[in-house]
């Protein structure tokens, strides 16, 4: 009899018997993990069918509720059957209908196609910004590599489309032309989808991450980080939503004054001023090389009333401060205006003022921030713990020990109690 035939009959004889059934899926899995015909497998709750196949088969009393089996005493048991000349693993993948590969088989060939799937797409984007990203993502198993290596296993052919788009926005970001663009556009262009970049879209997580990269940034932990990162790179987001509040600034276009921010200097008119409006003006001045930043906008809107003669230059950031308003402070700090920064007295009011003193160092002045001046704007407003905790992250030694004040009599301090002693400020600095 052909061997062909004799696994056939064989497989058959295993298949006509459901005792063997459970003992024929533990070989395989332990052959697939050894790699090899061997090791020991364990049965519970043995059913009267399996003790009976066993025992008969084996040779030995099985009649027990678990048992061991040693893989190689099964495969000698099968010597002593008409099925003498059939190798055991030629028996399972007969009984299975499949070709058993080993785990370590299987790991090489998944290597081995992990590798000729990414070799391909780093070929079609070779000499390119995106080529030394993608690289050093697969090199350094860092920045994308999660996200890149959970959808290679989810759905590659997604994954690989993803990351040509990607890398077309990569390699094509305004900033490298010295321009700027609005993200929906720039999205439209690469893809003709103007959502493909969209925060939490999987094109927009890999952007992002790229972005990071060539940038030698942190990856953004909060909306505001975000959009300030793509900024830097010529991409605008939410344009018209994040606006600042100024007055007595003047902003250049193409070498001449923008007349527009003219007209509101001379006047001396809040200017209401979006990330857009700042994107198309080179720089921003301030004629006596300072400018006066205020958390609060009553404060701010009641200060301006009160120095229209003096017309200081002002800036109003609406508490937690926006892109915009970093947007126009980078450009006031590199003409050279130093920065008088006023704020309340609380763990968040202090969190602001700590991150932009840490942004801007030494054209930063922390404007009134002593404890005398916290005592004064003292109210009877409470503090819980929860926001207290806050107050572990400031770095700043004169904002840590007002943070300690603010610990011991559990009040915040707010601008407006204060607000005299600001004007006395603008009109003598």
């Amino acid at each position: 009899m052909d061997k062909v035939k004799l696994l056939q009959q064989c497989s058959e004889y295993f298949k006509s018997n459901h005792g063997f059934h459970r003992v024929l899926v533990k070989i395989k899995d332990r052959y697939k993990a050894l790699g090899k015909i061997g090791g020991t497998i364990k049965l519970n709750n043995l059913t009267l069918e399996e003790k009976e196949a066993l025992t008969g088969f084996l040779k030995k009393n099985y009649y027990k509720d678990s048992v061991s089996i040693k893989v190689d005493k099964f495969q000698e048991a099968l010597k002593d059957t008409p099925f003498e000349k059939l190798d055991l693993i030629e028996v399972l993948e007969e009984y299975f209908g499949e070709n058993i590969v080993t785990k370590k088989a299987e790991i090489e060939k998944y290597e081995r196609d992990k590798e000729k799937f990414f070799s391909e797409i780093l070929d079609e984007l070779r000499g390119t910004k995106a080529y030394e990203w993608l690289e050093f993502v697969l090199n350094g198993k860092e920045n994308a590599y999660r996200i890149i290596a959970q959808r290679y296993n989810q759905d590659r052919v997604s994954l690989k489309a993803d990351l040509i788009i990607t890398s077309k926005g990569l390699n094509s970001l305004p900033f490298f032309y010295n321009k700027s663009e609005r993200l929906a556009l720039f999205a439209s262009h690469i893809s003709k989808n103007p959502h493909i970049f969209d925060d939490n879209s999987e094109c927009g997580k890999l952007l992002l991450n790229g972005i990071v990269y060539l940038l030698d940034e942190k990856y953004p932990q909060n909306a505001e980080e975000k959009a300030e990162l793509l900024y830097r790179v010529g991409l605008i987001k939410d344009e018209i939503s994040n606006f600042t509040i100024c007055s007595g600034l003047l902003a250049y276009k193409d070498g001449r004054i923008h007349g527009g921010w003219e007209g509101f200097y001379n006047t001396y008119e809040p200017l209401q001023v979006s990330l857009w409006n700042l994107s198309k003006v080179q720089r921003i001045v301030s004629p006596k090389k300072k400018v006066f930043v205020f958390e609060n906008p009553a404060v701010f809107s009641e200060i301006l009333h009160k120095t229209s003669r003096e017309k200081p230059a002002l800036v109003c950031t609406y508490g937690q401060v926006k892109l915009a308003s970093l947007v126009l402070l980078d450009k006031l700090v590199k003409d050279g205006v130093y920065i008088y920064y006023s704020g309340d007295f609380d763990p968040e009011g202090l969190a602001i003022a700590d991150k932009l003193k840490s942004r801007y160092d030494q054209s930063l002045i922390l404007w009134r921030y002593n404890k005398g001046d916290y005592y004064k704007a003292l109210s009877k407003k409470r503090i819980d713990d929860k926001r207290m905790k806050k107050l572990k992250g400031l770095k700043n030694k004169s904002l840590i020990s007002i943070g300690k004040a603010l610990e011991e009599t559990g009040c915040a301090g707010y601008q407006e109690m204060i607000i005299d002693e600001l004007i006395d400020d603008i009109k003598t600095i």
